[in-house]
């Protein structure tokens, strides 16, 4: 099991023609419940994508699908099948309304 997860985000996430501004936020994953840690990689999904994408033009285009993708990403790397169901459960529709926010 994984302790710690580094989430980082790539200039190939955001599509963008700008310099390439790699990020990473470590979120800590051993012996926390599903929701929080979801919560907490959830939240630097959105704060690497909105850094990553900022000065695009098509920024609130992309977040959402940055985030879900950067999330995805995390969650997958965290090797931990509560979250990934977790993850699943959430659906589509949670990204797009926090990238909203």
């Amino acid at each position: 099991m994984i302790r710690m997860l580094a989430i980082a985000v790539t200039a190939v996430m955001a599509v963008s023609a700008s310099a390439a501004n790699a990020g990473e936020i470590t979120v800590k994953v051993r012996g926390r419940a599903a929701p929080v840690v979801h919560a907490e990689i959830v939240s630097a999904a959105q704060q690497l994508c909105k850094e990553d994408l900022a000065g695009n033009p098509k920024a609130s285009d992309l977040t959402p699908y940055c985030i879900r993708e950067v999330t995805r990403d995390a969650v997958v790397r965290a090797k931990n099948p509560e979250l990934r169901a977790y993850d699943k459960a959430k659906g589509r529709t949670a990204y797009l309304r926090l990238a909203a926010r």
